[in-house]
């Protein structure tokens, strides 16, 4: 039943931003706030969240992304707790981004959550 509820907490993340452009605060805060409050119980959470959360960081500083996604990167990094399948998840987002941005019709700016959504739910079926 959890795993049913997560899917559907971050299908409504990916067509919110699919359709607006925005990750919706609301949605996301409860899945940045679980993995701190985890991390006393296990601190591989805490640094999974913290691994894939580092490249979007990165990204927002040159322009490239935003909050929404730094915040949705830890939730997501929290919940697969495991450090090296979060950097294969944000690989995967990478490459499922960038597939998108080819395949797009239309040119200029594209929302990512769609991308690190469809990975993380590949990353969480490995973990």
């Amino acid at each position: 039943m959890s795993s049913f509820i997560v899917l559907v907490w971050l299908s409504g993340i990916a067509v919110h931003d699919r359709r607006t452009g925005r990750i919706p605060n609301s949605a996301v805060w409860p899945g940045v706030l679980a993995p701190v409050a985890m991390a006393a119980h296990d601190p591989a959470i805490l640094a999974s969240a913290g691994v894939a959360a580092v490249p979007y960081v990165v990204a927002a500083v040159a322009g490239l992304g935003g909050g929404g996604d730094i915040k949705l990167a830890f939730a997501l990094g929290g919940l697969l707790a495991d450090p090296a399948v979060a950097l294969l998840v944000i690989l995967l987002a990478a490459i499922l981004g960038a597939a998108g941005h080819a395949l797009a019709r239309s040119r200029g700016p594209r929302p990512h959550a769609p991308a690190l959504v469809a990975a993380a739910i590949c990353g969480l079926a490995l973990t």
